[in-house]
């Protein structure tokens, strides 16, 4: 283990710039930075260098360490599956999906999953909410979801409790997906059970004034209530 005097540590430490948890650097997602590797002075350098070390989701879904300076230069654009990919077919790439009309959703899904970072995580992948094994890989998941895509559709799990897979995932406008929200509020009525966003459409009311009326009212009058025109 290199041990570096306090003035070096300091100046280690200035040069050290953090990076955002769940940023994309070049063509992999920043996960955590790791501890860096550091060489010492010699008689031919006569200054400290280090190598910032991170650990990464490639496009493909495993997870690498790497020089980070070399992910953000390009130098190093995956896991290793790209070379692979690369050495077998010369003309091809590790999936050339970057601009597909599917991609931006896709690396939403994988990160709510399995990126703790992520501001969703602990709505998703905290609660135990996977992604099947064949979906890290965008082409199988462009395979069985593209056909019935169309934009401004929202990538929505039928069983809101269930993982991200053929069976359980549909397209479906904002509308209906924010009505299948776990946390959505289901109100009774008169025997009709419906949540607030229906009731709030089939009575013509704003969504924030009906659930300010029954935070504070009973149903009946948070339901029937006409305000007085003056």
């Amino acid at each position: 283990m290199i041990k570096l005097s306090l003035l070096d540590k300091n100046i280690v430490m200035k040069n050290k710039k953090n990076i955002e948890k769940g940023s994309k650097i070049g063509e992999c997602v920043f996960i955590k930075e790791l501890e860096s590797q550091i060489f010492p002075k010699t008689e031919v350098s006569k200054r400290i260098r280090t190598r910032r070390i991170g650990l990464f989701y490639c496009n493909c879904g495993n997870k690498f360490k790497a020089d980070i300076s070399l992910v953000k230069k390009g130098n190093t654009k995956s896991c290793g599956c790209l070379f692979k990919q690369t050495s077998k077919e010369p003309k091809k790439i590790t999936h050339g999906q970057t601009y597909h009309p599917l991609y931006n959703i896709w690396v939403g899904m994988i990160r709510r999953c399995g990126l703790e970072s992520s501001n969703s995580y602990k709505y998703y992948g905290k609660r135990g909410i996977t992604v099947v094994k064949e979906w890290y890989d965008i082409n199988n998941f462009i395979k069985d979801m593209y056909s019935n895509y169309k934009k401004g559709l929202q990538l929505d799990r039928i069983d809101v409790n269930g993982n991200y897979e053929p069976s359980n995932c549909r397209w479906v406008t904002p509308k209906i997906q924010a009505n299948n929200k776990r946390n959505n509020r289901i109100i009774e009525y008169n025997g009709i059970k419906k949540n607030l966003n229906e009731w709030s459409s089939e009575l013509n009311i704003p969504i924030n004034t009906l659930r300010y009326r029954l935070n504070n009212w009973d149903i009946k009058k948070s339901f029937t209530y006409k305000n007085k025109i003056e």
